[in-house]
């Protein structure tokens, strides 16, 4: 027994020491420390990458690396190193939470050869073994008591003392400068520093690849925007060159740049930036914040933002004055904006849009299009006059020069905000919106930016609020494509000037809505509500709605291109046809039918209902539970029927 704690002491230490060699390893291993300085990364044209950065000293060096580059603070790479001395080699070593005064040191071990004990084999003596146990277990409760005096102290001391505790019980003297080096980068603030990440991929082959783990940068009070002293800020990471760039999202990120910068740049770049979060899915976050004419993630003062993909991770992005959410800087326009996953949030500056354009200054800029979301959580909400998603405002007064074209949304759940006389996707204020395409299962809403008194209020979809004569003009709406449309929907919304009360509401697909009287009217009596019925006419025998007792339910059938969608303004309903209502569907051209209830949707494929045999078919919905009878359940029900 006591030989073994001798081993996983020795083991225990060897693997302390080498944790503590690790911190001061050079950067070649693949990590590089932000708040020792700033950190470029390069891959020339023929794919060689090179890091320069600086060390802890305050000393410049670059080395080659070819592996995914991880860029964090030395503070969060020293806890989680501190956080692998836990557990029970911890405790036998000495590190960790044991203080090192209690560590009682292990009898020498003998040599393997060593002539063991002439009763090494037999059993220890009961009373022995049970005293020496009940003495361990006094030792360790008085290091208990030691370590929780000692933490109590500790917490009373200055910081100071924090470290120079630290240092004592496990020294590390390669952490410490030269005494000729240049002074150390001092601590970042509130867990912010000052250094900026410049990365820059002209190999077009090869994606250069980069991990962000808890990096936090604030270089927001560089640059001036006072005449006649103007001047750029810094960007807190620019991405630079012709080939792609990768970003894994690690913990928690914050880049907030300065004057005329975007938060996470792309001017220059025309390869594609990929924000991911695909080792540890929904731990990784970013908020990148722009300066005044920045756009949070895309392009700076008078640039665009072009070819930008998120697929995980939650990306929090907000313009500057001018910038969009995620796109162009003020003046700047938005190209090739995909979503296909995480929860991204994107806020515009004054006249930039959510998602898309900047303003459109002079007209050089501002337009949004080819942005396409798949999946994922999206809530864009664009500035004053810039559209949720689509074009950002025009600052001119002429108009007509800035869009937002080619918006295509086939999942996910989007909520598309208008600025004020901003359209929710679409046009901003005084431009126009073409083009929108929603399909499959894509959970749309769009809110028309309200009036300001001056121009009128945006469209929920088209055209951003303009003025005639002086006098306010709402946005024109659109008809967006939604042949396509599955299970999903979309929900317009148009506020009043207060912007709290709904001026206009509707859904497309149409849904029926609640009826004023309370109880419901008899479906089958005098003021059964116009446009509804029991039953759909399809030369066949019924195919109905009901409720889960078998009486019937008022609904709404409608054929949308190969889908039939029946819909029924209840918690609970059952959805009840016959084989003969589902052969001359096939024979209309309808592939599904979409049931849809107040809280649930479910679709059903005409031929497996077909590829069942049976005569009848049902399908219950209960709130949020969807069940699906079989053709026996649904035959013994069709007595029930009226």
């Amino acid at each position: 027994m006591k030989k073994n704690n001798t081993f996983r002491r020795a083991a225990a230490l060897m693997a302390a020491l080498s944790i503590t060699v690790s911190l001061a390893a050079p950067a070649f291993a693949g990590t590089y420390y932000i708040d020792y300085g700033d950190i470029t990364v390069t891959k020339d044209e023929d794919g060689k990458q090179t890091v320069q950065y600086s060390k802890e000293d305050g000393t410049t060096a670059t080395e080659n690396d070819s592996g995914e580059i991880i860029i964090t603070t030395s503070n969060a790479d020293k806890t989680t190193m501190e956080s692998d001395l836990e557990g029970p080699a911890a405790e036998d070593s000495g590190f960790g939470p044991v203080v090192e005064d209690n560590y009682q040191p292990a009898p020498p071990a003998q040599p393997e050869d060593a002539e063991e004990p002439k009763d090494a084999d037999q059993p220890e003596d009961d009373d022995q073994k049970n005293a020496e146990e009940s003495e361990n277990d006094e030792e360790q409760k008085d290091a208990d008591r030691q370590e929780n005096t000692d933490r109590k102290e500790s917490a009373e001391e200055p910081e100071d003392a924090d470290r120079k505790e630290s240092a004592g019980q496990q020294a590390q003297p390669q952490q410490a400068a030269p005494a000729d080096a240049a002074p150390a980068a001092p601590a970042p603030a509130n867990g912010f520093c000052k250094n900026i990440i410049t990365v820059i991929n002209n190999f077009a082959n090869t994606a250069l690849k980069l991990t962000l783990k808890d990096v936090k940068i604030d270089v927001s009070d560089t640059g001036s925007n006072i005449y006649p002293n103007f001047e750029d800020g810094k960007a807190a990471l620019s991405v630079q060159g012709e080939g792609n760039v990768e970003i894994e999202l690690d913990g928690d990120n914050v880049l907030k740049s300065g004057y005329d910068r975007a938060g996470l740049e792309k001017n220059t770049s025309t390869g594609t930036l990929t924000l991911k979060d695909d080792k540890e899915a929904g731990s990784g976050s970013l908020k990148a914040e722009g300066g005044d004419c920045g756009a949070g993630i895309g392009g700076g003062e008078c640039y665009n933002g072009e070819n930008i993909t998120i697929t995980g991770g939650t990306v929090t992005a907000t313009g500057g004055d001018g910038g969009a959410g995620i796109g162009g800087g003020d003046g700047g326009a938005a190209e090739n904006i995909t979503i296909t996953g995480g929860t991204v949030t994107a806020a515009g500056g004054y006249y930039g849009a959510g998602i898309g354009g900047g303003s459109g200054g002079s007209g050089s800029g501002g337009s949004g299009k080819n942005i396409t979301i798949t999946g994922g959580t999206v809530n864009a909400a664009g500035g004053w006059g810039g559209a949720g998603i689509g074009g950002g405002g025009w600052v001119s007064g002429n108009g007509g020069w800035v869009s937002g074209q080619n918006i295509t949304i086939t999942g996910g759940t989007v909520n598309a905000d208008g600025g004020d006389c901003g359209a929710g996707i679409g046009g901003g204020k005084e431009n126009s919106g073409s083009n929108v395409t929603v399909s499959g299962a894509a959970q749309v809403t769009a809110t028309a930016g309200k009036s300001n008194g001056y121009y009128g209020a945006g469209a929920t979809i088209g055209s951003g609020g303009n003025k005639t004569g002086g006098e306010p003009v709402d946005g024109d709406e659109i008809q967006a494509d939604i042949i396509a449309v599955t299970t999903g929907y979309i929900h317009h919304i148009i506020y009043n000037e207060d912007g709290t009360t709904i001026k206009r509401e509707w859904w497309e697909p149409e849904r029926p809505q609640p009826k004023p009287e309370s109880p419901q009217p008899n479906p089958d009596g005098p003021n059964a509500p116009a446009g509804e019925s029991n039953e759909v006419d399809l030369g066949t025998p019924w195919l109905h709605v009901e409720t889960l007792e078998g009486d019937p339910l008022p609904f709404n059938a409608q054929q949308q291109g190969r889908t039939l969608r029946v819909t029924t303004d209840n918690l609970a309903a059952r959805l009840h046809g016959t084989r003969q209502a589902l052969e001359a569907l096939r024979e209309q051209g309808v592939e599904q039918i979409q049931f849809v209830t107040s809280f649930k949707t479910t679709t059903l494929s005409v031929a497996e209902l077909l590829a069942e045999g049976g005569s009848w078919f049902a399908l219950e919905h209960d709130g949020l539970v969807s069940r699906r009878l079989s053709a026996a359940q649904a035959e013994s029900l069709k007595c029930r029927m009226r």
